[in-house]
């Protein structure tokens, strides 16, 4: 073999190094991007928040990171096509205190973010302002006043209310408890169901309003797109 055959292999053999290395490391690269990235594969979905029925936590004009695989993956988890599963796979339950966003029952075409309060079985009550979860009042804390989102010019009192299993969470609740949803009936949550507020209580439709033509009513299961992960 002659002295340009040898350089010619030597090179072929350092090119096909190269090439290992490159595809060894833009292979982490690739499926971060497919996996990772929101709305670029089958983990995250970045939304948008358009009201203001999330405030505190979720100010209008934020954004939200959510993970569709918190709850395992539904017919309806994906927007441009349904998956030929019913249910959800894995099985996986949202936690009360879960924020979460959903497609609304009534159209399931538009997205909803709500917190989780209300699982299968449970009795959710309001009263006098105040969420009762199968006969027992959550217990609230003052919180700091801050600007009505529906008046500038006024300030709203907050409260941080505390779940039983250890989630808390500030809320807006108007003063008086004799709004529209602050006293209502017993909802008892039906099997694959959820429940679900705003934590703009004085300014939230969600599963206290239980019309079909507007309301949300409760949530079942699959509609359940994933949990919110990040807010920025």
């Amino acid at each position: 073999m002659g002295a340009s055959s040898q350089a010619n292999a030597s090179y072929r053999r350092g090119e096909r190094r190269w090439l290992f290395l490159a595809m060894a490391m833009g292979l982490p690269l690739f499926l971060s991007v497919v996996l990772l990235l929101p709305n670029a594969g089958p983990v995250f979905r970045l939304f948008s928040i358009p009201s203001a029925t999330m405030m505190p936590m979720l100010p209008v004009g934020g954004h939200i990171i959510v993970s569709r695989a918190s709850y395992g993956y539904s017919r309806y988890s994906f927007d441009s096509f349904q998956l030929p599963i019913s249910g959800r796979w894995p099985a996986l339950m949202p936690r009360r205190g879960d924020v979460v966003v959903f497609l609304v029952p009534r159209d399931r075409k538009t997205h909803y973010v709500k917190r989780v309060v209300g699982l299968p079985g449970d009795r959710i009550q309001m009263i006098k302002g105040r969420l009762s979860i199968n006969e027992q009042l959550v217990p609230l804390e003052p919180a700091q006043r801050m600007t009505d989102p529906a008046d500038g010019n006024k300030q709203v009192p907050t409260y941080v209310e505390a779940l039983a299993e250890g989630a808390a969470y500030r809320i807006i609740q108007h003063e008086g408890g004799a709004g529209r949803y602050d006293n209502t009936p017993v909802y008892s949550v039906p099997p694959g169901h959820l429940f679900v507020l705003g934590d703009n209580r004085s300014n939230s439709i969600d599963s206290r309003e239980q019309s079909p033509r507007y309301g949300v009513g409760f949530v079942p299961v699959e509609l359940v797109i994933g949990r919110v992960v990040f807010a920025f």
